[in-house]
């Protein structure tokens, strides 16, 4: 019997289904407005024995995919809390209330995929997070930025004369899109750079792992060599469900 896992995020929703090996069987995704895409690919599909999902959207989203759950398959969403540890990795963020459960997903998705490996995670969707994993499975925490397109609309909407218009980037653009084009890009770039720095300050080699719908936007802006994958957070979730007991998460 195979297991769902659902990604729903601030703007998409996105899912897969694995099997016992936890091998992908169907994926796919849908816009907040049409999740009836979905419910139409999953009623083609067999049951699955359990879902489990990540959700930073609002609650009235979540309970349409439980009412659904419940309806369809007779089964609870076991949605994702951040814990102390999961997978070997210790959290030390500051109030798990706080953090989203897709950071913490997409951070034991990377190290599931990258086991040992010192980690700056980057997720370029609506919000730009940018995450920091050492070598030795400890999340020192991360940053949380407007996104590429909540850069572009808070220009149009809060000044007289910026317009949010396609631009292109240039070393020193001389209209007034390239000019916000450029320094958007740049900007996020810069901060995932940064994270680079910070963990190789502290003596580690961290591979760059760029995710997210506007990734391509800023991978040829990097300073350091990106590594791009998609669904860390669906990947984090399969991680958790198929792990041993002695490593699923500790309160």
């Amino acid at each position: 019997m195979s297991t769902l896992f659902l990604d729903l995020g601030n703007t998409r929703l996105k899912w897969a289904t694995a099997d016992t090996c936890g091998d992908w069987l169907a994926q796919g995704d849908a816009a907040h407005d049409q999740l009836d895409t979905a419910f139409a690919a999953w009623r083609a599909m067999p049951a699955p024995g359990t879902v489990h999902g990540a959700c930073v959207a609002a609650p009235a989203l979540r309970e349409q995919l439980d009412t659904f759950a419940t309806a369809h398959w007779g089964c609870k969403i076991d949605w994702l809390a951040p814990s102390r540890q999961a997978l070997g990795v210790e959290n030390r963020y500051r109030r798990l209330e706080q953090q989203g459960p897709d950071r913490w997903a997409a951070v034991l998705g990377a190290r599931a995929r990258f086991p040992g490996e010192a980690l700056v995670i980057a997720s370029a969707g609506t919000a730009l997070t940018v995450d920091a994993l050492t070598a030795d499975g400890v999340f020192l925490g991360g940053m949380i930025l407007p996104g590429y397109r909540l850069m572009k609309r808070a220009l149009a909407t809060g000044t007289a004369r910026l317009p949010d218009a396609e631009g292109r980037v240039h070393d020193y653009p001389t209209s007034t899109e390239d000019a916000i084009e450029t320094g958007i890009r740049t900007a996020l770039a810069a901060s995932i750079d940064a994270m680079v720095g910070r963990l190789q300050a502290r003596g580690e080699t961290p591979r760059l792992l760029l995710a997210g719908g506007d990734a391509s936007q800023l991978a040829a802006l990097l300073n350091t060599p990106a590594t791009l994958v998609d669904n860390l957070v669906l990947h984090g979730l399969a991680a958790l469900a198929f792990a041993q007991p002695a490593t699923r998460p500790a309160p």
